[in-house]
C-alpha cells in the first residue's frame, strides 16, 4: 500500500483503527438492538475479519450483506474491508427470482444474513453453486454473534491499492438485469472529504441513518463514522413517529432522507409535541424535489437547515450539494458541484449547452464509478471519455448552482412539444391537500403520447380531480395539462422506494 493513501483515509478500516485508539469510550454506533463504543466496535471488526480469513475469503473476492437495518451491517462492512474483500450489501428487501437474479451475478464466497431472511435465501439458493452462510441472530456452526465474541487475529493484505474494488450495490428498477455498481476506496472517500469541507459534521455530530444501508449513504456514512469519530444512529425502520421519537431520545442533529420521508413526517398529527431542537440539518436526497415540500417542512421546523444534495450510486454519491449556509436562498436548488467534481450540461450530441439551457448532466472526478460488475458494456454506454452520463436533465445557472429538471427517459414527448413532468409536478404539489404525485405518459394515437397524473391527498383532505385540472389549465400552457387525472390511496414503488412512473400501473386499481 501506498503512504500516501493511509494519509488521506481511503481504507476505512485502517481509519477506524486510528479512530478507536483515539476515543474509545466514545459510543459510535446506537442501534436498536444494542450500543457499542468504538473500542468495542473496533474489537467486533478484528475478531470478524480474522474469521473471514480463517473461513478463506481473499482479497477481491465477495462478500454479501443481506441485513434489514442493524449494527451487524458496519460491522461486516468494516471486517470486509479490513481484509480487502469486496463488501456487498444487498436489499433486504429483494425477493424471489430479483433476489436470485442479484445473488447469481454478484458471485459471493461468503454471505452475512439475517434469520429473519434464511428461508427465502434458502430457496433462491436451491439449484445455485453453494455459498457458505452466517446469520445473524442464527445458533450454531453458522452463527454470526459467535464468530465476534470469540477472538481473531487479522492480517491486513500486503498490496492493496485506493482504486481496487471495494464495495458492489446493486441498482433498482422495474424491468432488465440487476446490475452491481463497483466502487472503489478512492470513490468511498469522497464522501467525508465533501461532508467536512462543507461544515456538515464534526465529532459533536450525532448522526441519524434512515434510509436502508443497502443504499449508496449506508456504506459512505460507515466511512463517515471512521473518519470523522461521531455517532452513528441506526433506525431500523422508516417510521414517522419512530423517527420523531428517536431524534428526540438521541439528540440526533444531522440526517438525511428522501422526499417521501418528509412528507410522511409534516403528516404527523402532533409534530409540534417532539423535540427535534437537537436537529441542525436535514438533507433532502434525491433528484426533483417539490419545492412546496421544502418550504413547508422550513416553515414547521424552522430551527432546521433544509438542504438538497444530488448524486447517484454510481457517484458514490455526491455530485452537487447546497451550502448549510445557503439553504434558504437556495432553496430548490440541487446545488453547486462539490470539491473535485467536474460537471457539464450537453445536448444530445455530447456538446455543452449555454448556462440556462436544459440538457443531460454528465459528471467527470473521482466520485465516478469504476463500472458495473463483469458488464463491459453497460459501463461503456454510460461512462465515455471519462464522462458519466447520468440520465438526468438540468441546467445551470450563471451563478453556478444547478436545478434539477427530471429523467431523461422521463421526458414526455406531446404532439412534437417536450414536456418534464418535474415541472408539472412541482405545481400540482402547490395544489392544497396533495400529498404528493407523479406525472407520466399515456400512449395516445394523434399525439404519440399525452400526460397523465396520480395524486395522493393528504390524510383527512380530499382533492377533486376536477377542480385540479381547472387549476392546472389556469397555470399551465395547453400541451402540458394533463390529460387524465386519478386520485389514489398510495403510489406504486419499486423495492428501494421509486415511484413507478408507468400508465398501466398508475390507471390501474
Amino acid at each position: 500500500m501506498a503512504n500516501d493513501t493511509h494519509s488521506v483515509g481511503f481504507f476505512a478500516a485502517e481509519v477506524l483503527d486510528r479512530t478507536a485508539e483515539r476515543q474509545p469510550n466514545k459510543t459510535a454506533i446506537i442501534a436498536k438492538e444494542e450500543a457499542l463504543t468504538f473500542a468495542a466496535l473496533n474489537q467486533r471488526v478484528h475478531a470478524i475479519a480474522g474469521h473471514l480469513q480463517n473461513a478463506g475469503v481473499k482479497p477481491g473476492e465477495r462478500v454479501g450483506v443481506l441485513l434489514p437495518n442493524c449494527a451487524a451491517i458496519p460491522l461486516s462492512y468494516f471486517a470486509t474491508q479490513k481484509i480487502g474483500a469486496v463488501t456487498v450489501i444487498l436489499d433486504a428487501r429483494l425477493k424471489g427470482k430479483e433476489l436470485q437474479g442479484v445473488l447469481r451475478d454478484a458471485d459471493l464466497k461468503l454471505l452475512i444474513v439475517h434469520s429473519q431472511l434464511l428461508a427465502e435465501v434458502r430457496e433462491v439458493l436451491n439449484g445455485m453453486a453453494a455459498v457458505a452462510l452466517w446469520i445473524v441472530g442464527g445458533d450454531g456452526t453458522e452463527s454470526f454473534e459467535k464468530r465476534y465474541a470469540a477472538p481473531g487475529t487479522v492480517a491486513p493484505p500486503a498490496n492493496l491499492d485506493a482504486d481496487d474494488d471495494a464495495l458492489i450495490l446493486y441498482t433498482s428498477g422495474t424491468t432488465g438485469e440487476p446490475k452491481g455498481v463497483v466502487l472503489s476506496y478512492r470513490n468511498l472517500a469522497q464522501y467525508p472529504m465533501v461532508m467536512e469541507e462543507m461544515g456538515i459534521t464534526d465529532r459533536s455530530t450525532m448522526r441519524g441513518c434512515i434510509l436502508p444501508m443497502s443504499h449508496i449513504v449506508g456504506p459512505v456514512v460507515c466511512n463517515e463514522l471512521a473518519q470523522r469519530g461521531y455517532t452513528l444512529v441506526i433506525f431500523d425502520q422508516i417510521n414517522p413517529v419512530t423517527l420523531l421519537e428517536g431524534i428526540q431520545r438521541h439528540r440526533v442533529t444531522v440526517f438525511e432522507s428522501v422526499p417521501i420521508v418528509f412528507q410522511l413526517l409534516l403528516g404527523v398529527k402532533n409534530l409540534a409535541s417532539y423535540d427535534t431542537s437537537s436537529v441542525k440539518i436535514a438533507a433532502m436526497m434525491g433528484t426533483s424535489i417539490p419545492l412546496p415540500l421544502l418550504r413547508a417542512f422550513q416553515t414547521a421546523r424552522p430551527h432546521i437547515k433544509v438542504i438538497q444534495g444530488y448524486g447517484l450510486t454510481e457517484t458514490s454519491p455526491m455530485i452537487t450539494l447546497v451550502e448549510p449556509d445557503k439553504a434558504e436562498a437556495k432553496m430548490g436548488s440541487i446545488g453547486r458541484a462539490v470539491p473535485g467534481v467536474e460537471i457539464k450540461i450537453v445536448d444530445e450530441s455530447g456538446r455543452e449547452v449555454s448556462v440556462g439551457e436544459a440538457g443531460e448532466i454528465i459528471t467527470r472526478g473521482p466520485h465516478v464509478m469504476k463500472g458495473y460488475f463483469r458488464k463491459a458494456a453497460a459501463t461503456a454506454e454510460r461512462i465515455r471519455d471519462g464522462w458519466l452520463y447520468t440520465g438526468d436533465v438540468g441546467k445551470r445557472e450563471a451563478d453556478g448552482y444547478y436545478y434539477h429538471l427530471g429523467r431523461r427517459d422521463d421526458m414526455i414527448i406531446t404532439g412534437g412539444l417536450n414536456v418534464y413532468p418535474a415541472e408539472v409536478e412541482n405545481l400540482i404539489y402547490t395544489y392544497p391537500g396533495v400529498q404528493e404525485n407523479i406525472v407520466f405518459a399515456i400512449p395516445d394515437s394523434k399525439r404519440g403520447q399525452v400526460l397523465g397524473a396520480a395524486v395522493v391527498a393528504r390524510r383527512g383532505k380530499q382533492v377533486s380531480e376536477r377542480e385540479l385540472l381547472v387549476f392546472l389549465r389556469a397555470n399551465l400552457a395547453n400541451f402540458k395539462v394533463p390529460d387524465r387525472i386519478v386520485v389514489r390511496e398510495s403510489l406504486p414503488r419499486t423495492s428501494s422506494g421509486k415511484t413507478i412512473r408507468d400508465a398501466e400501473t398508475l390507471l390501474g386499481s
